[in-house]
């Protein structure tokens, strides 16, 4: 048998990763409605913020289901962006 993720980490911790991912997505999208719709300084600086905690959240939580440190995965994240895009 395969050692997938499915196998290796419970089905309610991925949930709340999903929940995390999900509010990520949707303070990203606010950020560039609010860009779009040229909002006040204010208002953008906290639909920055918001988008830029909720990724940083998003990441920690992640890290800690997988039991990864954050500076791993991390690194492994952007060395494979790297891959992909170079």
């Amino acid at each position: 048998m395969k050692n997938t993720l499915k196998n290796t980490v419970p089905r309610h911790k991925l949930r709340w990763i999903g929940i995390a991912a999900g509010f990520c997505l949707l303070s990203w999208l606010a950020l560039g409605a609010g860009i779009l719709m040229d909002v006040g300084t204010t208002t953008m600086l906290v639909l920055a913020s918001l988008a830029a905690v909720s990724t940083e959240g998003t990441i920690w939580l992640a890290a800690l289901v997988f039991g990864v440190s954050a500076y791993q995965m991390r690194r492994q994240l952007w060395e494979g962006l790297r891959r992909r895009f170079s």
